[in-house]
């Protein structure tokens, strides 16, 4: 970095005609240092579509492979195990009990077409093979390959069907088994294709457009504009890197919370690119942030407070209670209440001053760290999410605006996904929203503190409803219980 600093303040007058090719190849150089490694002829030529092929090939080297495709994995090992297991249960009872060595024998030694089933371990040993060597190992992302498999073994056991001779001697037992070993071999082949085909690779797809994106658009903040030293060497983390989605103005109290939340929503997808890095900018930036805070702050405690909750589990507020209600526009949310052994005010100061610790006592939360400081009581903090619903669910990570106040009686934190320039998605994790939420804490007796947590989160990804429902209900009591094993350790 000091070698690049010291050749572009030291060019000769005489070399300026040259300064056009320099800088260029010193842009490229920096992109390399902040975005990874580029090859040498993007180092020549500096061209926008050499460095996006290698964010592309950078990308793709560096996701991990999805949950989706190791079920798949997983499913092709199935497939041939339970074509042994049912192969060998066959022949044990095709054998009756006498001479089972001799049976196996004839099944694989005197095999024939016509009487012996054990071409179907083979043919599932076939499937083993020509699936997991393109898609686990290669991670191939094309459906050629289970397409040809799923192919040959319906070929294979229609014929199979109608050539093998079926045992006529009144062993009803025998002849089920071998309709199941014929009918589970080809159905659990189909099941194969339909995973791939309509599951593995769209979701793949999608996510890798999404990653692609996302990287593309942290690239292109850096553009001819911004001089290259100030890239290289400006801190990470600045408020010059603030970025906040427009919100709206709309003040109209006699709208409902669903409405405001759905004026809110539209308003805070609409994304302002432009960006200085003047002092004036950066505290126009910070008064956006507190701006949206504010609105999400709002909607979340309307949304808290609205009726029509649904008991998801729990009988009481001293075990806890989960509730949920269907919004137009946010679909399904969630709310916890119960009520906690400690002070109010404990509860409040370590939530707000020891969020970068939750790690260390709830397991559902990986890591949480501060991003950018916007006020005394506001900031950005990455958080990342652990697995859910028994690993079904892959962690998620989030940038989120976090706010904490004292209001009429309450000590309030709440929060809001926003777009942070600085942290753009992970090719790890699957990028999460957290829409506008809230804890609310109050006073009930002493040392004792009631809780009420509004949930309003999108997990994205393709996920299935119920698999969403059960990672969120989970985490609300997984968190209640830590919650309440934390609070004791705090009172001692």
């Amino acid at each position: 970095m000091g070698i690049l600093s010291s050749n572009y303040f030291h060019i000769s007058y005489t070399e300026c005609s040259k300064m056009s090719d320099r800088d260029n190849q010193a842009r490229v150089a920096a992109n390399q240092i902040l975005y990874g490694s580029i090859d040498q002829h993007s180092l020549s030529n500096g061209t926008q579509s050499t460095k996006s092929m290698d964010s592309v090939e950078t990308v793709i080297r560096n996701v991990p492979i999805s949950p989706l495709r190791r079920a798949f994995c997983l499913l092709v090992l199935f497939d041939l195990i339970v074509s042994v297991i049912l192969w060998l249960i066959h022949t044990e009872v095709k054998s009756d009990g006498d001479n089972t060595m001799a049976a196996f024998k004839k099944e694989v030694v005197a095999y024939t077409f016509c009487s012996s089933l054990f071409d179907t371990v083979m043919l599932s040993t076939f499937r083993f093979v020509t699936l997991l060597l393109p898609y686990a190992l290669f991670r191939s992302k094309y459906p050629w390959f289970v397409a040809g498999t799923t192919l040959v073994s319906s070929v294979f056991m229609l014929c199979k069907v109608i050539l093998y001779k079926y045992d006529k001697t009144g062993n009803a037992g025998l002849q089920i088994i071998a309709y199941i070993v014929l009918i589970s071999s080809v159905v659990i082949s189909w099941v194969e294709t339909w995973l791939m085909d309509l599951k593995v690779l769209p979701t793949e797809k999608k996510e890798m457009e999404r990653l692609l994106a996302a990287r593309e658009r942290a690239a292109h903040e850096h553009t001819e504009n911004s001089p290259l030293l100030s890239r290289l060497l400006r801190p990470a983390r600045t408020e010059e890197s603030y970025y906040s989605p427009v919100h709206s103005d709309s003040d109209d109290q006699n709208q409902d919370s669903d409405d405001e939340a759905r004026s809110f929503h539209s308003a805070a997808t609409s994304r302002s690119h432009s960006r200085t890095h003047s002092l004036t900018s950066s505290m126009s930036q910070g008064t956006h942030y507190k701006t949206v805070i504010t609105e999400a702050q709002r909607i979340a405690i309307q949304l808290a407070d609205s009726d029509d909750w649904n008991k998801e589990s729990g009988t009481d507020e001293t075990e806890g209670i989960v509730y949920s209600k269907h919004t137009k526009t946010y679909g399904k949310i969630f709310k916890l209440v119960a009520v906690i052994d400690i002070d109010a005010l404990s509860l409040y100061n370590d939530l707000v001053d020891n969020a970068e610790a939750i790690p260390k006592w709830n397991p559902t939360v990986l890591e949480v760290r501060t991003l950018e400081t916007v006020d005394d009581n506001t900031e950005i903090t990455y958080n990342i999410a652990a697995e859910g619903a028994a690993g079904m669910v892959s962690s998620r990570d989030f940038v989120v605006l976090r706010h904490w106040e004292q209001l009429d009686g309450w000590y309030i934190t709440s929060s809001v996904s926003v777009d942070l320039p600085s942290m753009p998605p992970h090719p790890k994790y699957v990028r999460g929203e957290q829409r506008p939420g809230v804890i609310r804490l109050k006073h009930v007796d002493t040392n004792k503190v009631f809780m009420e947590w509004l949930l309003n989160s999108n997990l994205k990804g393709w996920l299935p409803q119920y698999l969403i429902d059960q990672a969120l209900s989970g985490v609300l009591m997984t968190y209640l219980v830590n919650l309440r094993k934390h609070a004791a350790t705090l009172t001692q």
